[in-house]
């Protein structure tokens, strides 16, 4: 517990950090660019995320030597992203920047990948507080030192610092040849099960703005961007299980209690409640006030959600993962449609938008907590 609260300072620092950039950006390039950048972070998950899945999980399943292997052609694979994102540069800013921070990504969780292996959330946290620091430090420096800034060099600054990284992580290449994540099987499986995820987590933004417009997509974003910032503290909790689960070959009993879960979980949705009702007596637009107290019911079935699927991580059970996520993923594009089409057009898009985050979240907690605990032999192993 007191290495995810140690984690969870250092993520809710950065995430300060992040909402600090994110106002200095509305403020110096207008919340319709801010839209875009968010649009190209969007589709930044959706590329990274499947791509680097099955080099994420199998690294804190596998034995060291296989680990070091698949590091490699993590390292590889990620540095090819980011040749393609410079040879795809005049295809316009959305793909450009999408490919940069998906390519530094997935070198930057090869760089990290140990200290995830360990079991040490706040080390990791700390190195993705530090690089975000990095780069919003360079993003700022440029914004406010420039007369009429642009975009596209804004995001250039920000995304400098993945040099630097690179050039760190390379180096890992000499430990092991490159070996890839698993047989085709499983690489199918946790390929989709993160293409899945992506829709899920980050199709919603880039939905919105389909359906209506950058704007709003802006305004869902930064309650979004709120709520997964929050509830990523049962990630860093879950993450300090790691070892425990992975000798218990994933015992439910060898992972965090649920009550203890349950208690971090409601701590962290108040948090999101307290911040959208001060936002609503701000100057702060309406739309985005809601979208964040929607969120607060969302960030504590997310909370605890993190904690079921890293058990289901270690005990392997890929396919289950895979079912659940695919459905919920389809489930919640249903909503938006649903709800910004015909309930909440307009800027109210926002509201609706979050309303169908929280009705897939809770029927992703009922899908693993049934198939954690209500199953005989989770139940033996409780007794």
């Amino acid at each position: 517990m007191v290495k995810a609260l140690v984690a969870a300072m250092w993520t809710y620092g950065g995430r300060a950090l992040g909402l600090g950039w994110t106002v200095l950006v509305i403020a110096a390039l207008g919340i319709t660019d801010y839209g875009l950048y968010a649009m190209g972070f969007a589709l930044a998950a959706m590329v990274a995320g499947p791509v680097d899945h099955p080099f994420n999980v199998r690294s804190v399943r596998v034995d060291d030597q296989r680990f070091e292997r698949e590091r490699t052609a993590r390292i590889l694979v990620g540095g090819t992203v980011l040749v393609l994102a410079v040879a795809l540069t005049p295809a316009g800013y959305i793909a450009w920047f999408a490919l940069v921070i998906a390519g530094g990504e997935i070198v930057f969780n090869a760089f990290k990948s140990q200290a995830v292996r360990d079991g040490h959330p706040d080390v990791v946290m700390r190195m993705d507080t530090l690089r975000q620091g990095a780069s919003i430090a360079l993003g700022a420096t440029y914004l406010v030192g420039v007369e009429e800034p642009s975009l596209q060099l804004a995001s250039l600054c920000y995304v400098a610092p993945y040099a630097v990284i690179l050039a760190l992580t390379v180096p890992k290449t000499f430990a092991a040849g490159p070996a890839l994540p698993g047989d085709r099987r499983e690489i199918s499986l946790l390929v989709f099960e993160n293409f899945s995820n992506a829709v899920y987590v980050q199709g919603d933004v880039l939905l919105l703005g389909v359906l209506t417009d950058s704007t709003v997509a802006g305004y869902y974003s930064i309650a979004s961007l709120v709520g997964w910032a929050v509830a990523a503290v049962g990630q860093s909790y879950a993450q300090t299980y790691h070892q425990r689960l992975r000798e218990a070959s994933g015992a439910v009993s060898a992972g965090p209690s649920l009550r203890s879960t349950t208690v971090l979980a409601a701590a962290a949705g108040v948090v999101v409640l307290v911040v959208g009702l001060v936002l609503l007596v701000t100057p702060a637009p309406p739309p985005m006030a809601g979208a964040v107290i929607a969120m607060s019911t969302f960030v504590f079935l997310r909370a605890i959600n993190w904690v079921f699927t890293t058990v289901l991580y270690l005990q392997e059970r890929d396919r289950e993962r895979v079912r659940a996520n695919a459905t919920v993923a389809a489930l919640k594009m249903v909503l938006i449609l649903t709800f910004v089409g015909l309930l909440t057009p307009g800027a109210a898009g926002a509201i609706g938008t979050a309303l169908a985050s929280v009705i897939a979240e809770a029927v992703l907690f009922v899908w693993f907590h049934r198939a954690l605990y209500g199953s005989a032999r989770s139940s033996a192993e409780r007794s």
